[in-house]
């Protein structure tokens, strides 16, 4: 019965508290609008600056932004076909006792079950009713998505040439602000038998919004502020269990309750002459955190409750740093240079489960990351325009060993322009980018020696004491093992329109 309540726990992942925000779907879409391109810390001030650095507000047009943006998820993992390593079926009796005398995990499951079921009946190799439906690996896989956003921006002087606020933020037009869990390792066996991209999926459907402000302490020299907003929801979940073999018999109470969190940027904007300019931003940390509470009560009398943590959405602290030199100017045309270097501390990632990933070994703990971008921006009378090149370095190191989480290098490109026009009398900018980003080829086999033996080799049947067939070697249901390869692609675009207030 103990069992079922935990079942029962697990399954409902109702109880939800939440802490945020910083924007994932930002930092791998860049900035909406203007000439920024993907170098929002130095380039193109405008209603995206409030995110990418809120010092450079203080030099944006006034604006109204709207935007329609579209992001394409193409990811592949090709997993290794197995050669060997079954859990047998002996497994599924739950009869085996390990070299301690005590039963070996239950979150072992014979092989042969993920791969064909286990029907429900009374007969050898069945499972009591309603039986085990098969989990085939990689046929639950997470990316091949698109979506698209709406984006929305205002830049709005309070002060002239010394205080200007801001927003911006993108809207998901379908899913919105969706959380999905998965492991990464053999636990996922148990769920979809699948791996999953890391850092994409789920995190390009978070709430990004921010609101901020820039003041001008010298003609040259901005500072600026902004919050990153994110909505929280509380549930306490109360269960009775009439029946632990038929859910849809379960009574269920929730408590819920909704508030919103804030995160702040900060960032500097330095203007030594006219040709020269810098800037500067610090992100901190911040993550979509759940809170699982739920409490059961069994027919027996017995009650038990417990509680999960999840970490959805985590972004490390980033410290952003660029340049921008006007190269050539000849009458209505300026050609920039523009380079800008991101420092991102990947080494406090959280996963899903609120776990880090040195909890696989020291070998296994993620990387700090320098990433960079190099571009050119164009200015023609009303006209502007960039190109930017991107490289973003993975904090992922080689998953040899139990862990499974899936990430690559990725160069981008993306470029774009607008040009402001009059319609009826009045000025409006419409703008166009497009961005493609490769996941560079990455490919891992697994060292045995490292991955968790499901069935040990000393293991026993409880009732005869015999050794167990099969137990020698490696048993194991990692959906990642013997090796596996992943790449692919994220490419998109934006329709903009900016409207001068």
């Amino acid at each position: 019965m103990r069992r079922s309540v935990g079942v029962v726990s697990a399954t409902l992942v109702l109880g939800v508290t939440a802490r945020a925000s910083a924007s994932p779907l930002l930092d791998t879409f860049g900035p909406v609008g203007g000439n920024a391109g993907v170098q929002g810390v130095v380039s193109g001030p405008g209603a995206a600056s409030t995110y990418f650095n809120p010092a450079m507000l203080s030099e944006a047009d006034d604006e109204l932004l709207l935007g329609y943006a579209v992001l394409s998820e193409q990811i592949g993992v090709t997993l290794d076909g197995r050669r060997g390593g079954e859990v047998p079926l002996v497994v599924g009796d739950r009869d085996v006792i390990g070299a301690d005398g005590q039963p070996i995990a239950n979150d072992s499951v014979p092989t042969q079950w993920l791969e064909q079921g286990c029907p429900a009946g009374t007969a050898a190799g069945e499972c009591p009713s309603p039986g085990f439906s098969p989990r085939r690996r990689q046929r639950a896989g997470s990316s091949g998505k698109t979506r698209t956003y709406l984006a929305l921006g205002i830049v709005k002087p309070l002060v002239k040439d010394r205080l200007t606020i801001g927003a911006y933020g993108m809207l998901p037009l379908s899913s919105f602000t969706t959380v999905r869990g998965f492991y990464n390792d053999e636990r996922e066996a148990l769920f979809s038998n699948s791996l999953h991209p890391e850092l994409y999926g789920d995190r390009m459907t978070a709430l990004s919004a921010a609101f901020g402000g820039a003041f001008k302490l010298l003609p040259s020299l901005s500072v600026g502020a902004s919050v990153g907003l994110s909505l929280a929801n509380g549930v306490r979940s109360t269960t009775y269990v009439r029946d632990t073999t038929d859910y849809d018999a379960l009574l269920l109470n929730n408590s819920v309750s909704t508030q919103i969190d804030v995160s702040p940027n900060v960032g500097v904007r330095w203007r030594p002459d006219g040709a020269v300019r810098f800037g500067a931003v610090m992100r901190p940390p911040s993550s979509f955190k759940l809170d699982t509470a739920v409490d059961a009560a069994l027919p027996s009398g017995t009650e038990s409750g417990t509680r999960r943590q999840e970490t959805y959405h985590y972004v490390p602290w980033r410290v952003g740093v660029g340049a921008e030199i006007d190269a050539i100017r000849r009458g209505r045309y300026t050609l920039s240079a523009t380079a800008s270097l991101t420092y991102a501390f990947w080494s406090t990632y959280e996963d899903r489960h609120g776990q880090r990933p040195s909890f696989y070994g020291a070998d296994y703990a993620w990387s700090d990351t320098m990433s960079g971008a190099l571009g050119v921006r164009h200015v023609y009378g009303r006209a502007r325009g960039f190109v930017d090149l991107s490289f973003v370095p993975s904090p992922v190191p080689r998953q040899t060993g139990r862990s499974n989480y899936v990430d690559n290098d990725r160069v981008g490109l993306a470029l774009g322009g607008d040009v402001e026009i009059q319609v009826a009398g009045a000025r409006i900018r419409p703008g166009l980018s497009l961005f493609a980003q490769r996941l560079v080829p990455r490919y891992v086999r697994k060292d045995d020696a490292l991955v968790r033996d499901e069935l040990p080799d000393d293991a026993v049947l409880g009732a005869t004491r015999d050794a167990v067939p099969g137990a020698r070697g490696l048993q194991t249901n990692n959906p990642g093992w013997p090796g596996f390869a992943s790449a692919g692609y994220l490419w998109g675009g934006t329709l903009t329109l900016s409207v001068p207030l």
